[in-house]
């Protein structure tokens, strides 16, 4: 997609009365020194077919091999571990930024590799939940929002492309859609929205769109003196700022791409873009694909390959714009999948999972958590951090915990959402 195009829609959006009311004053305070970026494999991925390798080694039970490839495949980069690709599944080409080999040699020195994480749940929105907001229960904001509440009057704040977003009200989420969306709304008098070549054949003559405009503000104008509460009075006047545009984004268009990627790629482009341009301090980007319940190697392999590819275009932006030392990513997932096969080939949900970082303020080419044979967690030593029988199971409380020291949450945010359980030094 044209970079003018994303741009536009981008006011658009803006325009439609969607960025929200808390975002939309055009004067705003500290610029951030350090950026959050989550990315969610949506729906449940396989650490075991990534980077907590199991192998077709039979297991005692007799439930049957946890994958179809052998302990030997097994590979490495630096200090971390990978799964190969199973058997009978063609790999994508080796030029490939997502091809597994392709990836951790690029990548492995920045990785941190957290395994062996216990969600506490199968379900999908309360794995979410947990593994984005550190809670089980409801209520609790994402990390993405915590991170960005003090900037909450930048325009951008916090840009969400979807998954676990609730925000507690602390920061309002900017919520991206599809292209074809943003096109509507940003030329709604084009009869070809979605065609750059004929934008500018209209559905009704500019004289006639002028009066429409008018009419619409005069429209807010009247809406907003009907109200008697100051609260919506402001609410109201800032709705009518945003759709008489006056939420200037023309920096974004100086970091876009000329054409914008689709998929994940094209979520991190973006991101990456308002956070060079000042506008966004953090954002959620998600990845599909993942809750293969029925042939399990066939379609989640392509999967983690799509989403690998996602994130090292992303790294490519962050270098791109000179961000390394700024830009921390978190990539996670609802839960894990089932050490074993279906009667479809597929693999069910599992409550054991893994999480990665890599960017600003992380040592990489690090494993830390671990599992046994039949993907179970293994305790851990509270300051060692290794395996230890009277340790304790990690849990997205424990991530979270760490998580928030090391990103510099605010301590009355911290104490108004508390989590309380042992600190571990899971991040530094």
């Amino acid at each position: 997609m044209k970079r003018r195009i994303v741009l536009k829609a981008l006011t658009g959006i803006g325009m439609a009365g969607v960025l929200p009311m808390s975002l939309t004053r055009p004067a705003f305070g500290a610029t951030a020194e350090r950026f959050l970026i989550t990315i969610s494999a949506t729906g449940g991925w396989d650490p075991t077919a990534l980077i907590d390798p199991k192998s077709n080694t039979p297991r005692a039970d007799g439930l049957g091999p946890v994958n179809n490839y052998s302990a030997s495949a097994i590979k490495s980069a630096g200090n971390l571990s990978y799964a190969p690709y199973p058997s009978m599944i063609e790999e994508p080409a080796i030029e490939s930024t997502g091809h597994f080999d392709t990836f951790f040699n690029k990548h492995a020195d920045r990785l941190l590799v957290i395994n062996g994480i216990d969600t506490q749940t199968n379900g999908h929105d309360s794995g979410r939940r947990f593994m984005w907001s550190g809670k089980l229960e409801e209520g609790y904001p994402t990390i993405a929002a915590l991170a960005a509440a003090p900037f909450a009057d930048q325009p951008m704040a916090f840009i969400s492309n979807g998954g676990y977003d609730f925000t507690a009200s602390i920061v309002a989420p900017v919520r991206t859609a599809s292209p074809g969306t943003f096109n509507q709304l940003a030329f709604p008098n084009s009869m070809f929205p979605t065609d750059p070549d004929l934008l500018d054949l209209e559905l009704v003559g500019q004289s006639s769109y002028s009066l429409v405009q008018q009419a619409r503000e005069e429209r807010l104008v009247r809406q907003r003196m009907a109200e008697t509460l100051p609260k919506r009075q402001k609410q109201m006047e800032q709705l009518q700022t945003v759709k008489s545009s006056d939420v200037e984004l023309q920096s974004l268009l100086n970091f876009l791409p000329n054409e914008v990627s689709s998929g994940l790629a094209g979520q991190a482009e973006v991101a990456i873009a308002a956070f060079a341009s000042g506008l966004a301090v953090s954002a959620n980007l998600n990845a599909s694909g993942f809750d293969t319940h029925g042939d399990h190697d066939q379609d989640h392999t392509p999967s983690l390959t799509a989403l690998l590819e996602g994130i090292d275009q992303l790294w490519e932006q962050i270098e791109l714009r000179g961000m390394q030392d700024k830009v921390t990513i978190l990539i996670g997932s609802d839960f894990g999948r089932t050490p074993f096969y279906n009667e479809g080939d597929g693999k069910d949900h599992w409550n054991i999972t893994s999480i990665m970082a890599m960017g600003a303020g992380i040592t990489g080419n690090r494993i830390i958590g671990a599992t046994n044979e039949n993907f179970e967690a293994l305790k851990l030593n509270t300051s060692t951090l290794q395996p230890d029988d009277n340790g304790i199971i990690i849990t997205p409380q424990h991530v979270h915990r760490s998580l928030r020291d090391f990103l510099g949450v605010q301590d009355d945010l911290d104490k108004l959402f508390p989590i309380g359980v042992e600190k571990l030094d899971l991040f530094s």
